[in-house]
């Protein structure tokens, strides 16, 4: 790796790689991943700009139902207000910048400020704040709102309202996996996590199978082989690749599931669906259950993790209660991210040697060909 590249010369490197050939791709410049200023421009032009998954709509079933978390720099509400209506908008209150929610929950009114009770309503619209002075009008006051979309049952938010919508990028994807049923799948279990390493080398460890038969050689291999990874050709919004699936055989469980969607065919039912909507939304679909993570960075080192579990409808094992099942669902998944992490953070600091050189892709690993094409459109304007 050359030392102290400017951010010019690592995006002009992720441009040479993404005009490289599928068959001679290379991986990611080693800079992309350790550059301060680079991430300060992804944010600006990718996590500013672009559709971001926050979770499934069933987490948000009835009025009041909100989650909180932090997207590019901008802390968000997401809630259903009383019309029903999803929403997003500013986490950040309108009078001295305070953060007015925290976590998750459902709120039976309004939303109120921790520091000197300004009071919103779940339109964002201010409706109470005491001691102004008289010519002090409420009705001019309301929380920015974000753009919000729902594809296949994951709501996404883009803090720019101007972004074109969603589904249309997405409309290969869906009809190809029609039969999966997507937005028909329930939330079993969430979890956050923050990881040692740049939001990218997360993202791409997730997309591509080629790492499976080292890195998960006794949990995943077994039942899904790197020998039936099959990256196919992706989109401009998505990479994409297919997992087969060795019959009878599970990973991240012990006990039995019926699989109850009856629109699948028995090709369909015996493989996964692996996609990344870009930027850094990636997920594994079965036809029993889905298992994704959405990336947001945390610092040039560090990645905040929301992931989870959903389930089809009736693919809960007889014998066993709902909470049983996300105990032993998460407790598999946690064995595989534990496998992941101490080497992806390894690949954060190995980013920094002198002699970091990335290498030839493998076929398996066209999904990161794909990410590096994206990578390279959207930092265009910065290079």
């Amino acid at each position: 790796m050359k030392p102290n590249q400017s951010v010019h010369e690592i995006i002009e490197a992720i441009k040479a790689n993404a005009a490289l050939p599928d068959e001679l791709a290379e991986g990611t410049p080693p800079a992309a991943y350790i550059s301060p200023e680079l991430l300060e421009l992804e944010l600006d032009l990718i996590f500013s700009k672009e559709w971001l998954c926050v979770g499934r709509e069933d987490e948000f079933s009835h009025p009041g139902d909100y989650k909180t978390m932090v997207i590019g720099r901008d802390p968000v509400i997401i809630l259903r207000d009383k019309d029903g209506r999803l929403r997003a908008m500013s986490n950040v209150c309108r009078h001295r910048m305070a953060t007015l929610l925290e976590g998750a929950g459902r709120l039976k009114a309004g939303i109120s400020c921790p520091y000197h009770a300004w009071t919103y309503n779940l339109e964002g619209q201010l409706v109470g704040a005491s001691h102004m002075r008289d010519n002090f009008q409420k009705n001019s006051v309301c929380l920015p709102q974000f753009a919000l979309d729902v594809w296949n049952g994951w709501v996404y938010v883009n803090l720019d309202t101007d972004a074109p919508p969603l589904n249309p990028r997405l409309e290969t994807l869906a009809t190809r996996y029609q039969n999966y049923r997507m937005g028909e799948y329930q939330t079993l279990f969430r979890a956050e996590e923050i990881w040692d390493t740049n939001w990218k080398i997360l993202a791409q460890n997730f997309m591509e199978g080629y790492h499976l038969f080292v890195a998960h050689s006794k949990t995943i291999e077994p039942a899904m082989p790197t020998e039936l990874a099959n990256a196919l050709h992706g989109g401009d919004a998505y990479s994409l690749y297919e997992q087969g699936r060795i019959q009878g055989k599970s990973y991240e469980r012990t006990t039995h599931t019926q699989i109850k969607n009856m629109k699948l065919t028995e090709e369909e039912k015996n493989k996964a669906v692996l996609f990344s909507v870009f930027p850094s939304h990636v997920v594994s679909v079965v036809a029993e259950r889905t298992f994704w993570l959405s990336l947001q960075p945390h610092g040039v080192g560090q990645v905040k993790v929301l992931w989870g579990v959903d389930i089809f409808p009736g693919s809960v094992p007889d014998g066993i209660s709902k909470d049983e099942y996300a105990k032993e669902l998460k407790a598999g998944f946690d064995a595989i991210n534990n496998e992941d992490k101490p080497i992806v953070s390894k690949i954060f600091e190995n980013a920094k040697a002198s002699a970091a050189i990335p290498g030839r892709l493998s076929p398996k690993e066209r999904t990161i060909w794909y990410f590096q094409r994206y990578l390279a459109k959207k930092l265009t304007t910065a290079g």
